[in-house]
């Protein structure tokens, strides 16, 4: 004889991940770490996730006493939510604005790094889990302030692949937001084939890594992969290491060997 026993079963939690992206102008940056400025904080527009109505929120960049600049995170108390990285890209280049483990080779962004009239992307990773909070909780302040407008999020984003594109690291950065541990070579190869997945954060990322991570033995492949994909920043990154002296005789004859 057998028996079956049913077993009650409820969601404890529910939680979303965004990727997010906004343009301010150069200006608007380097007024914040101006002495005597009037401009204390940059807010982002206010999301609101179409199909959870109490999930709203908003990205603030604000002044520190510690450093240049300071990111949060603004929202309704019935949520917990996270930004594991936030960068900026600029020119070409990309910037760090909240230290991070994975994106540790990113410089910190400083008001020398773009014009006034530049266009800046931010660029982050937001995370939401539904919390519980104490009754005495306070919901934070989500009025709209001047020039800051309200954009409904849609349950599942808009966002198409190449058929058949496999490189996981790439597909996690353009779904979910996740940055890949990066190494030489995959980073090289995501820059050879940024054709086909067309995503030119990742690219420029990529390139940031490169030029921290020019060693003897990575060398000709990583000024190989400059010269043929048109990557000025890191074919001058590697010339100067060899201006500089940085690599013996023996390493540069080989090189250069590699790369005629």
């Amino acid at each position: 004889m057998s028996s079956i026993s049913a077993q009650s079963s409820r969601v404890t939690s529910v939680s979303y991940s965004f990727v997010l992206q906004w343009t301010l102008k150069g200006k608007e940056l380097k007024d914040l770490s101006e002495e005597g400025s009037d401009t204390s904080l940059i807010r982002s527009d206010l999301y609101h996730l179409k199909t959870a109505k109490d999930l709203r929120f908003y990205l603030e960049i604000g002044k520190s006493i510690f450093s240049h600049y300071e990111t949060s995170i603004k929202g309704t108390k019935m949520w917990s939510f996270k930004v594991p990285y936030i960068f900026l890209m600029s020119k070409g280049r990309a910037f760090s604005l909240k230290s991070t483990n994975k994106l540790s080779f990113l410089t910190s962004f400083e008001k020398s790094s773009t014009s006034d009239e530049d266009d800046v992307e931010i660029y982050c990773a937001v995370y939401a889990c539904s919390a519980h909070p104490a009754p005495s909780a306070k919901e934070d302040d989500l009025s709209l302030m001047e020039g800051q407008n309200t954009v409904d999020l849609e349950g599942t984003p808009d966002i198409s692949l190449p058929d058949k594109y496999t490189n996981e690291n790439v597909v996690d950065f353009i779904l979910r937001g996740d940055i890949p541990d990066f190494n030489t070579n995959l980073a090289i190869d995501i820059i050879r084939e940024s054709k086909e997945h067309k995503c030119e954060a990742l690219k420029i990322l990529c390139v940031e890594y490169l030029m921290k991570n020019i060693t003897a033995r990575s060398l000709s492949e990583i000024l190989r992969v400059a010269i043929d994909y048109d990557l000025p920043l890191l074919e001058r990154a590697c010339t100067k290491k060899i201006v500089n002296g940085h690599f013996e005789t023996e390493v540069i004859s080989i090189f250069f060997q590699n790369v005629n």
